[in-house]
């Protein structure tokens, strides 16, 4: 029996963190959809934990309080350390420190929303809430089977596993939030690009208090550097929660080999004192390295890990895919409010592939780096096991060898802090008007962020002060439509926004927002008379620099061009290059850096 639906807007299927967080932006954008997952309910075990800087400011944006976030991260004084140990226990062979003081200052210059650790299954229930709270519909146990495309929406078919139902969806768009190993992905056969096979892991989810078998070492990472048995261990929770990931050669070594006697065996032994756990959830899985080939086929879309599969190290893959939620989000809304043409759709991909595919390569060279802390060790690999456990054991008492391998952690710091990555996401061409103006210097550091308003950039975060007290420049951006930020001479800039129905605002001397430390006056590229234009997600899309142009007209031509509602939209200029096709395939080559 099939069960006819209510016809939505948006229906996204998969509902971890990415299809949540798509659900309450699209909902805040006044955009109904509903969220279907084919688990029984939210994850029960840790999975991703890193939460970048970036991803904090979208959960702001969409209106998530941010002491509901704070409330499920890993204690502050418990994430500041990665160790390389020989076993929990000790010896600690060497450590990387974040968060310097001139780090955490230039951090908080940057960014409202430092970047924290926050386990996936505690973080799912808070985007959970967010997203229900904001009306959408979400069913657990239903999976999606397939979809036809007709004209003007998709048709889905479902099956509702609490009642055994098939179930037919209509939708104006669908969304592939369905994670690495897609459905929808592999429905549309839309293939990948980069290795498919990195390393094989075996993962282990470990329950236990092991704050005393660390001690005065807490950490967030633990490098076990074993000869035989390499692993890692990941404090979600140092008194209660824990991931031991143990790579592997499915060729040499078969997973049934892994009893749990043997996996117990494994993670005591990498303890390295007596300790109290329990096992809780074995599994395998395989790093792999792929960005899509195309992130959309005519209404349906692929975001987050659907459309990019990273390796683990830097923490990109969820974070890139909260990026993905709210540069499609908004444009799905313009267009189906009427404001954008649908080739606004066909910048999706043209600005987020590129991303993905800079953030793949970072996040791969960071796995491949960390051998060069093993070659630092000067273990000689011809040793028994035994022979090479003892050899470990005598580095910390050796001053040479012990300098060699901390410089060689040292050098790992952009694996583990990359503001510059995070907050650079720079958009080439999309929907946006370039000004003609090079990239900020630096523009290959992971690690060094420089703030920017040249179109295509994230907007600049700095503090300045109203009648309310002080706020964020980010929380002038209106996530519902664009914003027109003015130097304090631009009276005539927000009478002429305010005319188009758009969010303004001055800031300045004299202003109604004003500058006393001149934050906003050193990162603006504006003069007193200058103008930005902000998409909702937060990105610059236009820029007049000296005000030079005609108010009504200058905002006009501007929107045209970011709305793809001119009739050259198609055109390079000025969207260089966005395809004109509403079936979407290819926007066009990627050419963008997120840097």
């Amino acid at each position: 029996m099939t069960r006819h639906e209510n016809d939505v807007d948006v229906l996204i299927v998969g509902g971890g963190p990415v299809g949540l967080c798509c659900s309450r932006l699209l909902s805040r954008m006044g955009v109904s959809n509903r969220v279907l997952e084919r688990r029984s309910g939210l994850h029960t075990a840790p999975q991703a934990h890193v939460v970048s800087a970036r991803s904090m400011e979208v959960f702001r944006a969409a209106g998530i309080p941010a002491e509901k976030t704070v409330a499920v991260a890993t204690r502050p004084q418990d994430q500041g350390s990665i160790r390389w140990v020989q076993t929990l226990a000790g010896p600690v062979i060497g450590d990387l420190q974040l968060g310097s003081p001139e780090r955490i200052m230039k951090t908080f210059a940057s960014t409202p929303t430092p970047t924290m650790n926050i386990p996936q299954h505690r973080l799912e229930p808070v985007l959970f809430e967010a997203a229900s709270d904001a009306g959408a519909g979400i069913d657990f146990e239903v999976e999606w089977l397939g979809a036809r495309q007709r004209e003007g929406g998709v048709v889905s078919e479902a099956r509702d596993h609490k009642t055994d139902e098939t179930l037919e969806i209509r939708s104006r768009y669908l969304l592939g939030c369905d994670g690495a190993g897609s459905p929808v992905r592999r429905a549309l056969g839309i293939g990948m690009e980069g290795p498919a096979h990195v390393q094989s892991y075996l993962s282990l989810f470990v329950q236990g208090n092991l704050r005393q078998v660390v001690k005065e070492h807490p950490g967030l990472l633990y490098w076990h550097l074993d000869p035989l048995e390499p692993a890692v261990f990941i404090a979600h929770d140092i008194d209660s929660t824990w991931i031991f990931m143990h790579p592997y050669d499915p060729e040499r070594v078969p997973q049934d080999s892994f009893t749990p006697e043997r996996c117990r065996q494994l993670v005591e032994d990498a303890i390295g004192a007596e300790a109290d756990f329990e096992i809780r959830e074995t599994g395998f899985w395989q790093m792999t390295c792929q960005v899509a080939d195309r992130y959309r086929d005519g209404r349906i879309f692929l975001v987050g890990d659907a459309a990019h599969r990273f390796p683990p190290t830097g923490g990109m893959g969820m974070n890139t895919g909260v990026a993905d939620a709210f540069n499609l989000a908004w444009k799905i809304a313009a267009v189906l409010g009427g404001r954008a043409d649908d080739r606004l759709l066909a910048t999706y991909d043209q600005e987020r592939q590129p991303v993905a595919s800079v953030n793949a390569e970072q996040s791969l060279s960071n796995h491949l780096r960390m051998i060069e802390v093993v070659e630092a060790l000067q273990v000689d690999p011809g040793l028994s096991p035994d022979e090479a456990r003892a050899e470990l054991r005598r580095v910390p008492e050796q001053e040479e060898r012990r300098n060699a391998v901390q410089a060689a952690i040292d050098a790992q710091r952009e694996h583990f802090d990359m503001l510059g990555l995070d907050l650079g996401q720079h958009y080439e061409c999309g929907a946006l008007v370039p000004d003609g103006t090079p990239p900020p210097a630096p523009a290959t550091s992971t690690f060094d962020f420089v703030p920017s308003t040249r179109p295509g950039s994230r907007l600049p975060h700095a503090w300045v002060e109203g009648e309310g007290g002080r706020v964020s420049t980010l929380d002038l951006v209106d996530a519902s439509r664009p914003t027109v930020l003015c130097g304090a001479g631009g009276a005539r800039w927000v009478a002429a926004a305010e005319s188009l129905g758009l969010a303004a605002h001055a800031i300045g001397d004299g202003a109604a927002l004003a500058d006393p430390r001149g934050e906003w006056q050193a990162i603006s590229g504006i003069g007193p008379d200058g103008v930005l234009l902000v998409r909702p997600d937060g990105h610059v899309a236009w820029r007049d620099a000296d005000g030079s142009s005609e108010p009504g007209a200058g905002l006009e031509a501007a929107l045209a061009a970011v709305y793809c509602t001119t009739p050259n939209a198609a055109e390079p200029s000025p969207l260089r290059g966005a395809s004109s096709s509403e079936a979407g395939g290819d926007a066009g080559a990627p050419s963008g850096r997120n840097r």
